[in-house]
């Protein structure tokens, strides 16, 4: 299967998918947590899961909304900034001695005069 047909073929930078968590966030946080729900049945049922039956309050959808981004975005460098966001960096697994998680981006050297 060809999926670029040369160098120069569009590729696409967000999917649809991306988007569609996108707009289930902006719901959650105006408050319109009937079509957060929408929105994330879109995903879920999109990747055979049933619909949602959780609880439809602001915090349980945001739980929601950053399990389906963690599974529907995996490997494209989202989980920090997600966890991030929402102040929950303690929940990234520290798997080795030595290993930390950081706050923010370091600043390179060369940047700091």
């Amino acid at each position: 299967m060809v999926v670029h047909s040369n160098r120069t073929d569009p590729v696409s930078i967000i999917r649809n998918e991306e988007l569609i968590l996108i707009y289930a966030e902006a719901n959650i946080q105006t408050g319109d947590l009937g079509e957060a729900v929408r929105a994330l049945n879109v995903i879920r049922t999109g990747n055979g899961l049933q619909t949602y039956t959780g609880p439809v309050t602001r915090e349980a959808l945001i739980n929601e909304m950053l399990y389906q981004r963690r599974y529907s975005l995996f490997f494209e460098g989202h989980r920090w900034v997600d966890l991030r966001r929402y102040n929950r960096l303690n929940e990234l697994p520290i798997d080795r001695a030595g290993d930390d998680v950081w706050v923010s981006f370091p600043i390179p050297f060369a940047e700091n005069t």
